[in-house]
């Protein structure tokens, strides 16, 4: 199917609408946009044509002329220009280049932000919501270093390794695109609309879904088939036996995407699965040259850490690091001199740690780097 010169409303909103006529899902209406001349040929096909299109049949065509709602479309339309939300769809020509190659390529997708073509060198990172300190700091490691090399990090912005792989992008000065298992509009989980905001000033956020539609488990498994479809090779940092990260890891197979997996302690369960999937031949990754032997494409000129300004740091954790210097200083001094629970501290070294701006060693002891 060759892509439309240019973005027609008229198009778009029945694309919008035919997919809310139901038992059309993408794989019919990415036929059906094949088999037209011109995709407003499907509103001037008769009951008999559309029968004849492959994996349409009596009833759907029955279903096409007796639902079919262009007003839908039209309002869906009219939501996304007064919601500063873009939409884009299989024959427009920025629909990335990768995700229309999927045999179930989403027809259309709302967005924040802008893709552009540069996203096609693009790696996905997933893996445990409940990541270990070793998982989010490995998944921060190669986010962070994959962005300076101009990669641009897919992930679904769920918490752990997800939103731990988008803010390493971000700090990295790097792209990074979010994929929803939502609605645009409903930021899932909640305590990440910060996240939501960076994403969409530094990258995009996506969904294939209507606006308002909730964060239901069913669509998780369709958002999983997106984050590999627009990546060239999918990460999985951390995933116990029964993790989604592990779906996402057999549609990036079933794709004929790259898979990456980290090596993690045999004791630990969230390990149990990516450790499988090194036995089952996925690539074991250590370091990002291993990404870059396997697809050296995506290796560029590196780009230096953007420079981490204060108003790029919570209240917090600003007061943890202004007490911090090459000087190493126990975990338990930075309780006393900052008046903050054990419990606050950790979190806020740990991000700090994460956003390379200090480094721990031995005996919980930390320095300013």
């Amino acid at each position: 199917m060759e892509p439309m010169k240019s973005s027609n409303t008229e198009i778009t909103t029945l694309i919008l609408a035919l997919a809310a006529v139901g038992k059309i899902g993408p794989v019919r209406i990415k036929i059906m946009l094949a088999k037209a001349d011109d995709p407003l040929d499907i509103l001037r096909w008769d009951r008999q044509h559309l029968e004849s299109i492959p994996g349409i049949g009596a009833e759907i065509a029955s279903l096409i002329k007796q639902k079919l709602d262009l007003d839908f479309g039209a309002r869906l339309v009219d939501w996304a220009d007064k919601n500063d939300c873009g939409i884009t769809t299989l024959v427009d020509p920025d629909y990335p280049m990768q995700l229309r190659q999927l045999y179930d390529a989403p027809p259309f997708f709302f967005h924040k932000g802008e893709l552009i073509a540069d996203d096609d060198r693009s790696i996905a990172i997933v893996g445990s919501r409940n990541a270990t300190d070793y998982g989010r700091a490995t998944a921060a490691r190669i986010a962070g270093e994959l962005s300076r090399h101009g990669v641009t990090i897919v992930s679904g912005m769920a918490i752990g390794v997800d939103s731990t792989s988008h803010w390493a992008a971000l700090e990295a000065g790097g792209r990074t695109i979010a994929v929803l298992g939502s609605g645009i509009d409903v930021i899932y989980p909640h305590n990440n609309k910060k996240l939501y905001n960076k994403i969409a000033g530094q990258g995009a956020v996506i969904s294939e879904f209507y606006p308002g539609t909730k964060p239901n488990p069913g669509n998780f498994p369709r958002r999983n088939r997106i984050i590999a479809g627009l990546s060239q090779g999918v990460i999985v940092v951390e995933a116990g036996e029964k993790s989604g990260a592990l779906l996402t890891a057999d549609l990036a197979l079933s794709q004929n995407r790259k898979l990456f997996a980290v090596p993690g302690n045999l004791s630990s369960k969230l390990s149990s699965g990516t450790n499988d999937l090194i036995k089952s031949g996925a690539n074991v990754l250590t370091s990002v040259e291993d990404i870059f032997s396997v697809l050296p494409a995506l290796k560029n000129d590196y780009i230096g850490p953007r420079k981490i300004t204060g108003e790029d740091l919570t209240e917090g954790e600003s007061l943890v690091f202004e007490h911090l210097s090459e000087t190493p200083k126990q975990i338990d001094n930075l309780v006393r001199e900052c008046r903050l629970t054990v419990s606050d501290v950790a979190s806020y070294l740990l991000s700090l740690e994460l956003r390379g701006l200090i480094r721990q060693l031995s005996g919980k002891r930390f320095i300013a780097i």
